[in-house]
């Protein structure tokens, strides 16, 4: 499985989690354990800084900020909500 990260995704987490270069942001929302996550069909992954990763199947969807009240998520990702 190979995930791919909207230009959005990519610009949420240099926003919300690190101020890096593009091709960093990329390696860091396509690490084995979120594509593993992915594979799994979890609709987010929980960084340890806080951030939620969404995912759409195959396609990381943004990032949201740490303090995102847990009822706001579930109108993320697959469609749910």
């Amino acid at each position: 499985m190979t995930l791919h990260g909207t230009a959005h995704a990519i610009e949420r987490y240099q926003q919300r989690v690190r101020n890096c270069s593009e091709a960093a942001a990329i390696a860091a929302l396509s690490s084995k354990a979120i594509e593993a996550a992915a594979m799994f069909g979890a609709p987010y992954v929980r960084l340890g800084t806080g951030q939620r990763i969404v995912l759409d199947h195959e396609t990381v969807v943004t990032v949201l900020h740490a303090e995102t009240p847990t009822i706001y998520i579930v109108n993320y990702g697959r469609g749910r909500g």
